[in-house]
């Protein structure tokens, strides 16, 4: 029988470790507050032919409702190509994407798709901008925690 102290660290069965005696890992209030303050921005490009595929739409509402779910984290939501269909009141996900985007602080629209898709985005919102698509490179270049739905 082996009567020699163990050390911190031993190898128990068949491979498995056990630590002892570890440390609690303790974080400072200001990293706490850091990673409760983080914000997303989401890009949405298309609109997942939710016009004309039920297939498509099902996976956009899925995806707006989940989004809608953390809106809170969500600062500002860019809307391109022909993301800018879901604008559309006549689009059967305007509801959803309404829910989304009527409490996210900026919504940014590109005029060129706007233009492109002929989307009639009569009463956007307060929170709505609209710009070029060279300002909107702009502005996300750079971005961290961006989210997009392609």
């Amino acid at each position: 029988m082996n009567n020699q102290e163990k050390s911190k660290l031993d190898i128990v069965g068949t491979g498995s470790v056990v630590i002892e005696d570890t440390p609690e890992i303790e974080v400072a209030p200001a990293q706490l507050e850091m990673f409760q303050d983080r914000t997303l921005t989401v890009l949405i490009k298309h609109d997942y032919y939710s016009a004309d595929s039920s297939h498509g739409r099902d996976l956009l509402e899925s995806f707006l409702k989940a989004l809608e779910a953390k809106k809170a984290v969500i600062d500002r939501i860019f809307v391109v190509d022909s993301g800018v269909k879901l604008l559309d009141r006549s689009n059967d996900l305007y509801n959803e994407f309404f829910l989304l985007y009527s409490d996210v602080p900026v919504l940014t629209v590109c005029q060129e798709s706007l233009e492109e898709y002929g989307a009639d985005t009569e009463g956007l919102p307060a929170n709505a901008e609209v710009l070029d698509s060279r300002d909107i490179a702009s502005a996300i270049i750079g971005l961290q925690n961006v989210i997009i739905l392609e």
